[in-house]
């Protein structure tokens, strides 16, 4: 069995299409898209000129010497799957300081002399700590789309009412405001609310 067979291809719709680098023979990098609008697709940007702005930066952040993984840099787009322009710059800057700890690796390994063995190192924890605190920055900011609510139980008794919200007192004699701001303490406080109107429901019955 080949490792192709244990990672099947995926299917062609699940595929996204990217740009090709290529160096031409003048030493540029030139961006080959295959269809307009691509790069704004792939970084899902609303303008041409900020998703192209993001992508010749993080190519230009390389340097020559870093051209050779400038592929990189376009199937990192693909492979995380930005879903805007602040997600898209966190790709380019995790990709970029990727690509940083990888060149530095490779010095340290060859440097003949501790010394410089040992500077390298203390660039590259400095850098793995950088990378951390972008995935990090990455993984809150996609959370803040996702957060959701999700009530599991309120009990409601004979003769209560459940109050789903924050209570606003207007101070001694003032009225009272139910918000639409709900969470898990108005419902605590809902919760208690609907028990004490049962129980002195139940007291008034027994009278």
């Amino acid at each position: 069995m080949t490792a192709s067979d244990n990672n099947p291809p995926a299917p062609p719709s699940a595929r996204r299409v990217y740009p090709q680098l290529v160096t031409r023979e003048d030493g540029v990098l030139e961006i080959r898209k295959t269809t307009e609008g691509e790069l704004e697709a792939l970084l899902r940007m609303k303008t041409s000129d900020g998703a192209s702005g993001v992508f010749r930066t993080d190519l230009e952040a390389l340097g020559r010497p870093g051209q050779d993984d400038a592929q990189l840099v376009a199937a990192m787009y693909a492979e995380v799957e930005p879903r805007d322009g602040i997600e898209a710059m966190l790709v380019a800057h995790t990709t970029a300081t990727h690509l940083a700890i990888s060149t530095i690796s490779r010095k340290m390994t060859a440097a003949p002399m501790y010394q410089v063995r040992e500077s390298y190192e203390r660039s590259m924890t400095r850098l793995s700590r950088t990378y951390i605190a972008q995935m990090e920055a990455l993984k809150k900011y996609r959370a803040k789309a996702q957060q959701t609510v999700r009530v599991e139980r309120v009990d409601v008794y004979e003769g209560g009412r459940a109050i789903v919200g924050d209570i606003h007192h207007g101070g001694r004699g003032g009225s009272e405001s139910g918000a639409c701001n709900s969470g898990p303490k108005a419902l605590r406080g809902a919760g208690r609310r609907a028990r004490r109107l049962g129980r002195t429901a139940d007291l008034q019955t027994s009278k």
